[in-house]
């Protein structure tokens, strides 16, 4: 399975991004396709720059012909809706379109519809939007990936006059994504780079598991203390190859974030108050670990497992419900088995029961795991005034049977 993942030590733009999947093997002629169908007034050209010591491709866009100041949200979906562009691609790019005027609108306190696209008359952004997508497709990308992103300081002069940075819409698209501060003045993300990672990484972390076979530098526009560029990595993940050829089927995988802190002076009965908060929140696990700690304190580990976009929702209620002063974080790839759950009729009532499986090649289900729901079970043995493992057994006999009728 091809995937990229973005390396954004110097952060991200649509210019950079777009660059980056030429320097990778994107021709320049998909990309001067992409703008024939659009049916916009521009020229794209590629050429090669050097930012500090390394070789990177610049991507340029020129205008035919004089364009007006800016363009509504509206327009620019026009421009999209009435190309000849393949309909992924058009909607890939409505979109992003529609993400970068929301959150504009939310800056601005007025409705999407108002906002206006500047650079060229909004004909720049198209070109980054829709030649990246295009460029994806080309390179047979299924997944992708991207690093926390750095974000630094100072202002920048807009239509709109002068901003802080980062730039209030790109802050607005960054919501839930890991970011760490840079001391510098410069734009590193701009709203059209955040709009893009957001909607291209299943993730943000360190790289995944991956043969790399291929590496392209993306210049950005400024000359900074370091190398201005985006660094894209294209590899092949080969996990999925290898289960095949052992015949170990086919598994559900993922990757997840690992928040983990050590205390020893919190009350342990706030953990079930933390392990509620927790789960209200989007955790997906919560687990507490006794420990020996220094001084020969007894303490315990507190490991929560989490989407990327929970990272620091779930760090706050840590931070808010123990006596933490800090935690480490991490993601790990995950392989799991496909769920679904049944309702079994038992002399008890309708119990649901999680069976978890894998899929073979021919599409075939092979069963591990069969597991009654235990509150439900609870209630039935308490209503009917039986020991819950009758329940339980009731409720696993009904599945044997509905799997023997081969329903399932």
């Amino acid at each position: 399975m091809k995937i990229i993942y973005l390396d954004c030590f110097s952060g991200i733009s649509g210019d950079m991004c777009l660059a980056a999947l030429l320097d990778l093997g994107m021709p320049l002629e998909c990309l001067q396709e992409a703008v024939e169908r659009l049916g916009i007034p521009v020229a794209v050209e590629e050429k090669t720059v050097h930012k500090g010591a390394i070789r990177a491709k610049g991507i340029a866009v020129r205008e035919l012909r004089p364009q007006p100041p800016a363009r509504s949200l509206s327009a620019v979906l026009e421009i999209v809706t009435k190309s000849s562009l393949p309909e992924e691609i058009k909607a890939k790019t409505e979109a992003c379109l529609r993400r970068l005027a929301a959150a504009e609108a939310a800056v601005h306190g007025t409705p999407p519809e108002k906002v206006h696209f500047h650079e060229v008359g909004g004909l720049d952004t198209l070109v980054d939007l829709a030649g990246t997508f295009i460029g994806i497709a080309h390179l047979k990308v299924e997944h992708l990936y991207a690093s926390p992103l750095p974000l630094a300081r100072g202002s920048i002069k807009t239509a709109h006059g002068l901003i802080p940075l980062p730039a209030p819409a790109a802050l607005e698209l960054l919501s839930g994504v890991p970011t760490y501060g840079v001391n510098l003045e410069a734009e590193l993300v701009t709203p059209t780079g955040a709009a893009l990672v957001t909607a291209l990484a299943s993730s943000f972390g360190p790289p995944p598991p991956a043969v790399w076979e291929r590496v392209g530098y993306g210049a950005g526009s400024s000359d900074l203390e370091w190398p201005n560029v985006l660094r894209a990595w294209l590899g092949e993940e080969r996990m999925s190859d290898q289960r095949a050829e052992k015949g170990a089927g086919a598994f559900e995988e993922g990757r997840i974030l690992v928040l983990e802190t050590q205390v020893d002076d919190t009350n342990p009965e706030f953990l079930p108050y933390l392990r509620s908060r927790l789960e209200e929140a989007g955790a997906v696990d919560v687990s507490f670990t006794p420990l020996l700690m220094k001084k020969g304190r007894p303490g315990f580990q507190v490991t929560v497992l989490s989407s990327a976009e929970r990272l620091y929702a779930l760090a706050r209620i840590i931070f808010q419900e123990t006596s933490s002063l800090g935690l480490r974080w991490r993601q790990e790839g995950r392989i799991m088995l496909f769920r679904t759950t049944i309702g079994v009729e038992t002399p008890y009532g309708r119990i649901p029961v999680k069976i978890g499986y894998t899929l073979a090649p021919d599409g075939s289900r092979e069963v591990f795991n069969r597991a009654p729901e235990y509150e439900d079970c609870a209630r039935a043995a308490r209503e009917h005034g039986v020991g819950i493992k009758e329940v339980y057994r009731s409720a696993l006999a009904a599945l044997v049977k509905i799997e023997d009728a081969q329903e399932i």
